[in-house]
């Protein structure tokens, strides 16, 4: 049963406006400019308009893009990921996680993988939600076979 990503992540995007959440985000693509807005919401606060706010938008965004494909109870899964293109980070979200605490998660996986910053931000925000919320093993055997091509 699909559903809406709110249900999932209600006090995560909750009160964030859509429209506005799309701009803000599309101009963050780089994994330091991630840091640097998630960082900036640590020390600012997200105040609406403020550069402080493209924390939340990205990963409001982030969720949203997903939304057709999220379920209820399943992970949470990052395609083309890495390098090559060739990885998945998947990550099972709790039932609440606020802007403050995704932007702590950013944030010290940042300092913790200064690499990951040079990475796309979509990739490194995939990355510190792993390293935090991992996935079940069980999940990720279930992963690799829906991964594989048809034979």
């Amino acid at each position: 049963m699909k559903t809406l990503a709110t249900l999932v992540f209600g006090a995560l995007i909750g009160g964030a406006g859509l429209a506005g959440s799309a701009h803000a985000a599309a101009d963050i693509e780089e994994g330091d400019a991630l840091v640097m807005a998630c960082q900036s919401l640590l020390d600012n606060g997200s105040a609406e308009g403020s550069k402080d706010e493209a924390c939340k938008d990205f990963v409001t965004s982030m969720i949203m893009a997903q939304e057709d494909s999220l379920t209820v109870g399943e992970p949470f899964k990052a395609h083309r990921i890495g390098p090559d293109e060739d990885e998945t980070a998947c990550f099972e979200m709790p039932d609440k996680l606020s802007f403050r605490d995704f932007a702590t998660q950013v944030v010290s996986y940042a300092q913790a993988n200064p690499e990951a910053s040079e990475r796309p931000a979509y990739e490194l925000a995939a990355r510190a939600l792993e390293a935090k919320y991992p996935c079940d093993p069980e999940d990720l055997k279930d992963m690799e076979g829906a991964d594989s091509p048809a034979e």
